[in-house]
């Protein structure tokens, strides 16, 4: 009997880290309107904990606070990111590409990025040649991400394995788990991944990507949220959180910084 309260206690501890969400952290005022914002695993915009970089986590607070929102952080795959939004009318994306099979399933609010992708390999990888040879190359030898990566390369009819994380991935390909990868520019520009000895073997043309929400979020909470990024300071929080420090080709080839 006098190990009661120890076993009571010890099932409660249990079913707290039972039912805390790995890599779940809110920002925002706590009496705001609750939505969640699911996260793709990429280092740009989470941490190795999978926390929300410091400037990103600047941008969103400010995003919150300003348009009343308690914004709960979720870091996911996009399958599961696009199965959320369906389901769920207060849940949004950051950082989708909006690509003509997904105009209907979600609700475009506002662009966030432009980015584009690009097949990597290690700096003493020999390949040499046009992104179709690439593709050639690649097959059953290339690790990708769920989301557009994928449809890039079955696009081309190229098999792949399936890496969510992106910094892990940078991480395979550099040791030679992996001969390729493919990731998103701004993966290459976070210091960790920048030092792996990396090298840009081809490169998809540049694309804007959203925050995006459920088609039946709310109206008032998406005009509250269009609002405040359109705020001058908002867009310069934006800005630091976001854009690449290098320039990248557009959509029709133009440089865009």
């Amino acid at each position: 009997m006098a190990r009661t309260p120890l076993l009571y206690l010890l099932l409660f501890l249990l079913l707290l880290a039972v039912g805390r969400d790995s890599g779940a952290e809110e920002i925002g005022p706590p009496q705001g309107e609750q939505i969640t914002l699911m996260v793709p695993v990429t280092p740009r915009m989470l941490d190795p904990a999978q926390n929300l970089q410091p400037l990103t986590e600047r941008w969103l607070s400010h995003l919150a606070t300003r348009a009343n929102l308690r914004m709960r952080i979720q870091p996911a795959a996009f399958d599961r990111r696009l199965a959320d939004v369906n389901r769920n009318q207060n849940s949004c994306i950051l950082g989708a590409a909006r690509l003509p099979e997904r105009e209907n399933l979600m609700r475009w609010l506002a662009v966030i990025r432009l980015d584009q992708l690009v097949l990597i390999a290690a700096a003493s990888d020999p390949f040499n040649g046009s992104l179709e040879a690439l593709m050639r190359e690649a097959d059953d030898r290339i690790a990708a991400p769920s989301g557009i990566y994928r449809t890039v390369l079955e696009g081309y009819g190229v098999r792949y394995v399936s890496v969510e994380d992106q910094r892990a991935l940078a991480r395979m390909v550099a040791v030679g788990r992996i001969r390729f990868g493919i990731v998103i520019r701004g993966t290459l520009q976070v210091p960790e991944v920048a030092a792996l000895g990396l090298r840009v073997v081809g490169e998809m043309p540049a694309q804007k990507y959203w925050f995006a929400c459920s088609r039946s979020f709310p109206e008032a909470v998406a005009q509250r949220i269009i609002v405040v990024m359109k705020e001058e300071h908002s867009e310069t929080l934006r800005k630091l959180a976001m854009d690449d420090v290098w320039t990248v080709k557009g959509p029709e080839g133009a440089q865009t910084q």
